[in-house]
């Protein structure tokens, strides 16, 4: 029309062209996904992103106690992908860890390293300082970094618990070799979080590992953020308590948990001996003992002789800590005495006598 207003037939070809743009996923939804952003908005990202720091940061003590190294985890980079973009990423060997939350997070989450940084965790876990990483991943080496990825999701999972405010459950760890992106196990569902984190051990490795975790459980912890704080303003709106009244909300307690102890035992006893190696202990030869009254101790003197109850020829005992663990004869060895050991007591033995 020429005066420049629009007849009822336009405006209705107008309003039909902006439902098509937005029922219909156009370039510009496209470049977001394809960028990183798909169902969480970039301060989103971020929170997921602190969120993942946060608990990181606070699992590393008890990992570098397991590796005897200090271990550094940080700059988590939060994406968000379709799953075909995901195994895209991974054409490679991997070591995958799959392990499970439920509670106030619900989902599957999967660790994967590259085949050589999980070598060198197992390797440090299984006593080796060098970190050499191993030619074959054993059973054991397996089981080490089965191990490392649970305390490192467990310690996790206690810190999401924190700031959602309700208790978070775990589910064993299962490992397996992903030999490429098609051995994947990939959590369930549609768009995936995939979060790269840098780790560094000690003059050993300076490397990347990552972390897959379902959109939903990903959004979840995101927004935990706004539970995070809403508690410190609900108690800054309460007035002082006064006498008589009741505590308003009690604060939950939960027990302090310690990372269990790993391999290197004997067969039959677990725990992790690697992690005991350097501590101190006194080692004792006992020729024999007696038994005597305050009269006679105070009676002895130079050249008394004090019969004890063991036999002119029988081994002499070896205790560590006070702890009988092996026998033995007396030796001379260039003018200083020695024992030659000539019987270990069982690591069953053992075990009952020290506890």
């Amino acid at each position: 029309m020429g005066d420049g207003s629009l007849s009822q037939d336009e405006i209705d070809a107008l309003l039909q062209g902006a439902d098509d743009m937005l029922s219909s996923p156009g370039a510009g939804q496209a470049a977001d996904m394809s960028a990183g952003g798909g169902s969480l908005s970039p301060v989103e990202r971020d929170s997921l992103a602190d969120a993942l720091n946060r608990a990181m940061a606070v699992a590393a003590p008890s990992l570098s106690a397991y590796l005897g190294k200090n271990v550094k985890i940080s700059n988590a980079t939060v994406e968000m992908k379709a799953p075909d973009a995901v195994r895209a990423d991974f054409g490679r060997q991997y070591v995958q860890v799959a392990m499970g939350y439920s509670g106030s997070l619900n989902g599957k989450n999967l660790i994967l390293f590259s085949s050589n940084d999980a070598g060198v965790v197992s390797s440090l876990m299984m006593g080796d300082e060098s970190g050499t990483p191993p030619a074959d991943l054993t059973e054991a080496h397996q089981s080490t970094i089965q191990e490392f990825v649970s305390q490192l999701l467990s310690s996790s999972a206690n810190q999401f618990a924190d700031r959602m405010g309700r208790p978070i459950n775990t589910t064993p760890p299962a490992l397996s070799i992903a030999a490429g992106a098609a051995d994947l196990r990939l959590p369930p569902g549609g768009e995936l979080a995939k979060i790269t984190y840098n780790i560094s051990i000690e003059g050993i490795l300076n490397s990347k590992f990552y972390h897959i975790m379902e959109a939903a459980m990903a959004s979840d912890l995101a927004r935990g953020g706004a539970a995070e704080a809403a508690p410190q303003q609900q108690y800054a709106a309460q007035p002082p308590m006064g006498m008589g009244q009741q505590p308003m909300q009690q604060v939950g307690i939960s027990p302090v948990k310690f990372p269990p102890l790993g391999e290197g035992l004997p067969s039959g006893v677990s725990g992790n001996i690697g992690l005991l190696l350097d501590v101190p202990m006194t080692l004792t030869v006992e020729l024999g003992r007696t038994r005597q009254l305050v009269k006679d101790i105070l009676g002895l003197g130079e050249g008394s002789i004090i019969e004890l109850d063991k036999l002119a020829g029988e081994p002499v005992d070896l205790l560590v800590n006070g702890k009988l663990i092996a026998k033995g004869e007396v030796v001379v060895i260039d003018e200083n005495f020695g024992v030659r050991v000539t019987d270990i007591v069982s690591p069953a033995e053992r075990l009952i006598k020290i506890q």
